[in-house]
């Protein structure tokens, strides 16, 4: 996607959500799929947040791969977090995949560490 595209797609979804932000208003409950919006509006948020700061900054690929490992970190935190608690005790399918990525990922990591970067 060029710089181009990718702001007229940013324009497009500055006018949407400033239409769903006015039908909201006048909305009398939360609609269906209000709280996903919700999610993804701040995954957005903290995203923009990120390509911002940086922006201002020399190593570009690395802040952004700092700030995503924090994120993932973060989401991680939650996650142990819910299997401490009654509703998390169930096992899902989920659980087997993210317990395979994990594995993969703390191999990966261990390599990082033998070669010392």
């Amino acid at each position: 996607m060029t710089d181009t595209e990718l702001s007229q797609e940013i324009a497009r979804l500055r006018g949407q959500l400033t239409t769903i932000d006015g039908q909201l208003l006048r909305s009398a409950s939360a609609p269906e799929g209000l709280e996903d919006l919700k999610r993804a509006v701040d995954n957005l948020r903290t995203s923009v947040w990120a390509v911002l700061s940086a922006s201002r900054t020399t190593n570009y690929p690395g802040f952004i791969a700092r700030f995503r490992l924090r994120r993932g970190i973060d989401t991680l935190k939650g996650i142990l977090a819910e299997c401490d608690t009654e509703g998390g005790r169930m096992l899902h399918p989920e659980h087997s995949e993210l317990q395979i990525m994990m594995e993969q990922l703390a191999e990966r990591i261990g390599r990082l560490r033998v070669q010392g970067t």
